[in-house]
């Protein structure tokens, strides 16, 4: 297993609820600068209409690469195993890119573990519950799970570098904020 060259970038995780736009915001992000590559997982279920930057195994396949190691984390969520792969990160910071993944709230503690000090960790806000309802009126298990991580977000202890909302045709501005945190993080990592 190779090991990961950290030297001028990290790993961006956006944190968030379903449904307030943290796919879109990558998409800004990789606009603003092709340098940011997203981290395709592996997932267990088919992929949904135009989707087409994650990579669909069936269950056997999926348990294959997982004992074969070549998975960095491991999850379950709604029923379905995601693996976030190990290779794709390390050629990304070997080329210098910058590895972006959307990831969940409860598996942070695990990749800190795996990443630490090297993870510049956002989490994306609804503008309101109302639109997030709106936005996930067809996926209702969804709508009550993004509920709860809201209002557990609310409770939380955890420290995130950078918290943001994502209003209705602001994408682009969040994916700038974010943008200018995360080189910040990086011009500040060198000076020390």
């Amino acid at each position: 297993m190779r090991l990961i060259n950290f030297e001028m970038s990290k790993f961006l995780l956006l944190l968030g609820a379903s449904g307030v736009g943290k796919s879109t915001i990558i998409n800004e992000l990789k606009k603003l600068d092709p340098r940011f590559v997203y981290i395709s997982p592996f997932m267990t279920r088919p992929l949904r209409e135009g989707e087409d930057e994650k990579v669909s195994v069936d269950k056997e396949t999926f348990k294959e690469l997982e004992d074969a190691g070549k998975f960095v984390i491991v999850n379950e969520l709604y029923g379905i195993s995601y693996g976030t792969p190990y290779e794709p990160i390390v050629d990304a910071f070997d080329s210098g890119n910058f590895p972006v993944l959307d990831f969940p709230i409860s598996r942070l503690d695990v990749v800190k573990k795996i990443f630490p000090g090297q993870l510049y960790i956002v989490y994306v806000y609804p503008p309101s519950l109302e639109i997030l309802r709106e936005r996930l009126k067809s996926r209702p298990e969804r709508m009550r799970e993004s509920e709860e991580e809201i209002e557990r977000m609310g409770e939380s202890k955890e420290t995130f570098e950078l918290s943001v909302v994502n209003h209705e045709g602001h994408t682009k501005e969040v994916a700038e904020t974010i943008y200018r945190g995360y080189l910040e993080s990086l011009t500040k990592e060198s000076k020390e």
